[in-house]
């Protein structure tokens, strides 16, 4: 990822349309976020947790 000047990250990835997709930001190395603007959530394969899903 790259900083921003305002302190936001960013990073591109190309993906395919009409498919969704299950992810969840690491941050500082050791704390697991879902995004709170996910299209959903769906069970990870570890016990109790969620990913979050965009839908494209």
């Amino acid at each position: 990822m790259r900083k921003l000047k305002n302190g936001d990250f960013s990073y591109t990835i190309d993906l395919d349309r009409d498919k969704a997709y299950q992810f969840r930001y690491l941050i500082d190395g050791e704390k697991w976020m879902n995004d709170e603007s996910a299209d959903a959530y769906l069970p990870s394969p570890f016990p109790g947790i969620d990913n979050s899903v965009i839908a494209l």
